[in-house]
């Protein structure tokens, strides 16, 4: 059953010493499928991708971030797997290498926490260290 909830999205990006920090809180929906955690929200003009859905997968080690609309993306998170996706944005498509250190999920059926810290590589640029925290609180895990 498909609950809403309130999405806190931080990301934190360490370009030449330099941290470029982005936080976003949003409504969206939060549900359980088979054996993951799913929480979709619709991107605003603050992200840079409105008009585009996101979907995050949770399960205990993975985590995929699935954009529809404007952006298209398929990216995987599981620690000690290096992955290569395609990142479409109306300004042209992107090859990005993402490796994640650490892969950290924390939710059950009223939300939870999740922390990823890895390096992305776009279109052969070299590697820019990132952070990305989740907050997911439905209201029934609102106490």
């Amino acid at each position: 059953m498909k609950k809403k909830a309130l999405i806190s999205v931080k990301t934190i990006q360490n370009i030449d010493g330099e941290k470029e920090v982005i936080e976003l809180i949003t409504e969206g929906e939060y549900y359980k499928s088979g054996s993951q955690y799913i929480a979709e929200y619709d991107e605003t003009e603050i992200s840079g991708m409105e008009g585009t859905r996101t979907t995050l997968k949770m399960e205990k080690d993975r985590v995929s971030i699935v954009r529809r609309g404007t952006t298209n993306s398929d990216i995987e998170f599981k620690k000690g797997q290096t992955t290569v996706s395609l990142y479409s944005t109306p300004f042209g498509v992107l090859n990005i290498m993402i490796k994640p250190t650490l892969v950290k999920v924390d939710v059950d059926e009223n939300g939870g926490k999740v922390k990823l810290e890895y390096k992305v590589n776009t279109n052969d640029t070299g590697y820019i260290d990132n952070l990305l925290e989740l907050n997911i609180k439905t209201s029934e895990g609102q106490n």
